[in-house]
């Protein structure tokens, strides 16, 4: 796997254009009480939250205990609606969740076209690194299922000093059958972990792009998938 570089840039100096997001409710603002398309909220780890001027946004926390996350995890499985526990923060960071398993939220599947270049982009708040995962899949023809072939990761940069409740907007480029042709469809897999703390994103997008737009984005890239 390829790791991908981030790319921070106006992206409205980019692209004049913004194309259609094809993932749904990329804005995560349809929906009651939860967002349409998106996995529910655990109250423990990953919150949806509103934001004065944003809507809904998603917040996802890796610093409680990473021992009554996973105790929490087997209760949410089996009841969704069932009333998370007060968060059990440690005093040593690797008895935190961020230390191992982190905390996520995926998207529901997008079916994507052979050939074709894609741009994620999200906004993000926070002073560390989270990824955000684009995972495709295939159709096994034996196991009937679809299952895991590809993976990239736009990866914000590290906020500087006085940024990191500022919101900024990243972006990379990706062609899923350039690497894996029989790639089918495709999600989001928003997440975080090492270090501890908390993370804010709003506004997933995934937009077909051009040869020429693809080439702009790899110009700001060491590599590209």
């Amino acid at each position: 796997m390829k790791l991908c570089l981030t790319i921070t840039a106006c992206l409205s100096c980019l692209f004049l254009y913004a194309g259609e997001n094809l993932l749904p409710n990329g804005s995560f603002d349809k929906g009651q009480p939860y967002p349409e398309n998106w996995e529910r909220a655990d109250g423990l780890t990953s919150f949806w939250l509103t934001e004065k001027g944003r809507e809904r946004i998603l917040k996802l926390d890796t610093r409680p205990e990473r021992t009554q996350v996973l105790e929490w995890r087997k209760v949410f499985k089996l009841n969704p609606d069932a009333k998370p526990p007060v968060a059990i923060i440690p005093k040593k960071p690797l008895q935190s969740v961020a230390s191992n398993e982190g905390t996520c939220i995926d998207s529901s599947f997008i079916k994507i076209k052979p050939g074709q270049n894609y741009k994620l982009t999200v906004d993000y708040k926070g002073a560390f690194q989270p990824f955000v995962w684009i995972k495709g899949f295939m159709y096994h023809p034996r196991r009937k299922f679809y299952v895991d072939c590809y993976q990239t990761r736009l990866e914000p940069p590290k906020a500087k000093p006085g940024e990191k409740n500022k919101w900024r907007t990243v972006s990379i480029g990706f062609n899923p059958t350039a690497k894996m042709p029989r790639t089918e469809k495709i999600k989001v897999r928003i997440y975080a972990y090492w270090p501890r703390g908390v993370y804010y994103f709003d506004n997933v997008k995934i937009e077909e792009i051009t040869p020429a737009e693809m080439k702009q984005l790899v110009e700001l890239r060491s590599k590209v998938d």
